[in-house]
C-alpha cells in the first residue's frame, strides 16, 4: 500500500500534539518505508524541500533525516492527484484536497483513499494512526480495496 503525505495541516500547522505526529510518522516509516511519498507543495515540479521545511519546524533531527532518506519525492503540476498511482491501494493524508482532486478520486473509484486530516482536531494524528493500524490488521484477515 502506498502512503502519500501532505505536510501543511497534516504534520505542521495542526493542533495534534507533536508527540502524536511523531508516533504517526514513525509508524509509517516502520511499516511503509518502501511505499511512502511526499504529496505536498514542498515537493513539486522536481524540487523537494520537505526535509528543509520540516527541519525548521521543531521536529527531531533524527526523524527529519529518516524522512529525508526514506520518503520518496513526487512530481506534479496542477493537482496532487497527478502523482497518485491509482493501480495500487493507497492512503493520501491531506487536510484540504481541492474539489477537482476529489473529482479525480471519484472518477477513479478511490474516494476512500483520501484521509482528510482536520488540523483543528487535537486527536487527529491519533485517529490517523489508528486508521493505519486497522488497515494493517485487516490485511491479515483479507485484502482491503479502495
Amino acid at each position: 500500500m502506498n502512503i502519500y503525505l501532505d505536510i501543511d495541516g497534516v504534520i505542521l500547522g495542526t493542533k495534534s500534539p507533536k508527540r502524536d505526529i511523531i508516533r504517526l510518522l514513525k509508524y509509517i516509516l516502520k511499516h511503509y518505508s518502501d511505499s511512502t511519498y511526499w504529496l505536498t507543495t514542498h515537493c513539486k515540479d522536481g524540487v523537494n524541500r520537505c526535509a528543509e521545511w520540516l527541519g525548521q519546524n521543531d521536529l527531531p533531527e533524527d526523524l527529519v533525516l529518516k524522512l529525508e532518506q526514506t520518503v520518496k519525492a513526487t512530481d506534479w503540476e496542477m493537482l496532487k492527484t497527478e502523482a497518485i498511482d491509482f493501480n495500487q491501494p493507497f492512503v493520501w493524508f491531506d487536510d484540504a484536497p481541492f474539489g477537482s482532486e476529489r473529482l479525480v478520486l471519484e472518477k477513479n473509484g478511490v474516494s476512500d483513499g483520501c484521509f482528510i486530516m482536520d488540523k483543528r482536531n487535537p486527536k487527529m494524528a491519533k485517529i490517523a494512526l489508528k486508521y493505519l493500524k486497522d488497515i494493517k490488521r485487516s490485511q491479515y484477515g483479507g485484502q482491503r480495496h479502495f
